[in-house]
This record gives C-alpha cells, structure tokens and sequence, in this order.
C-alpha cells in the first residue's frame, strides 16, 4: 500500500511540474448514514438515522485543457456508523453507533463551464475515493456486532457547485456533493450475529477557496 501511495505522489509532482495547479482548502459540513444488508433468517438489519460529520484538507486541481481539471487532496472525513438490529425469533432490538475517521484521498475529474455571469461558472465533479481508517470509537460499551472496522474504504464520489473569482489568481467556491459507499466496512464481527455488509454513505455542502 505504501509503495502505491508512493508511486501516486510521484506522478502527481511529476504531472504539476509542467501543468497547471491550483491549490485551496475545502470545508464539509456532512450529513452521514449506514446501508445495510444481511441474508440472516435470524437478524434484521436496518439504519439507525443520520448524523452531522465533516470533513475538511487541502486538495489541488491539475488542469490537462482548459476547463477540465484533475482534482486530488488529503482530507480528514468524520464518518458514523449507526444501524439497529433486531432479533426476528425475540423481537429483541439494538442499537449501536460507531465514530470512525478516515485520511480521504479523492481522484476525481472537474468540469468547468464558460462563465456563466461576470466572474462565475458552475463546476462538476465525479470521480472515487481512497480513504484508510485512522481510528474507530464505540459509542456505548454495550455493543455485540462488530468488533473491527476495515482499514481501507472507497466510495462514489459526485458533486456540482459554483465557483466566484474574487482576485486574480484566487477563488470561492459552494457546492454540494455525495459519497456513496463501495466496501463493506466491517472487517470482524461478533459470533453473535449473523453476516452482514455495512456501507456508509453521506451528502456535504463543500465550501472552500482556491488559490
């Protein structure tokens, strides 16, 4: 894994040497839920609501033509895990929540449009992440489905927004995105339960500036 990370920051220096970089920093209020799904004869599972995350980090734009853009950066994403399980035999229920941070690498392309008004045009973005689990917390002491989380995750990654050129060499921008979960995050549960896939997905209202 080190050696790919390697060889990524190795292309990615060697690409902005000759192309054209635009640098900022980006702030994401994030709405985050759970997916799940499960072929247990024993257990329902099902999402226990959403909850207020975030994410945030620099990230650069490497501009291969004009308006098109690739877009890379190391973010800090908050994520929760919350989902209830119920006893099909008892009608027992319970509920857990897990905190689990990730260090988020995003590869993703950008389009730009021509301006739309004096200073503006509106972006889209689509690409994936690479995020790697940095730390996991239990909410509760009382908890009996999963014991570890998987180290590395990915996603879907899409979004749009507008972008306002306030100085010569320096914008603003608002939009908003949504990540969409690839990997079952549970990497060990407990013998108490049955299989199950646990997939997190959320939307963030993305809020930045570029440089």
């Amino acid at each position: 894994m080190r050696k790919k990370l390697l060889i990524l920051l190795f292309f990615l220096i060697s690409y902005g040497s000759y192309a054209q970089v635009e640098l900022g920093f980006k702030f994401t209020p994030t709405v985050s839920s759970s997916r799940l799904n499960s072929d247990s004869d024993d257990f329902n599972y099902s999402s226990d609501g959403v909850g207020i995350r975030f994410a945030a980090g620099p990230f650069a734009d490497f501009a291969f033509r004009e308006n098109y853009y690739f877009s890379t950066g190391v973010f800090l994403v908050s994520n929760r895990a919350a989902f209830e399980i119920t006893d099909k035999t008892t009608n027992a229920r319970y509920k857990e929540e897990y905190g689990v941070q990730y260090i988020q690498i995003p590869l993703a392309i950008k389009l730009y449009t021509n301006e739309i008004a004096l200073d503006k045009r509106i972006y889209f973005q689509i690409g994936t992440t690479m995020e790697f689990n940095v730390k996991e917390k239990k909410k509760s002491e009382e908890y009996m489905a999963v014991e570890n989380f998987r180290f590395f995750n990915s996603t879907l990654q899409v979004g749009f927004g507008l972008d306002y050129k306030i100085g010569l060499n320096t914008s603003v921008f608002a939009g908003v995105s949504y990540n969409r979960g690839l990997i079952n995050l549970v990497a060990d549960r407990s013998d108490a339960v049955d299989k199950f896939s646990l997939k997190n997905d959320y939307f963030g209202l993305d809020l930045g500036i570029k440089f």
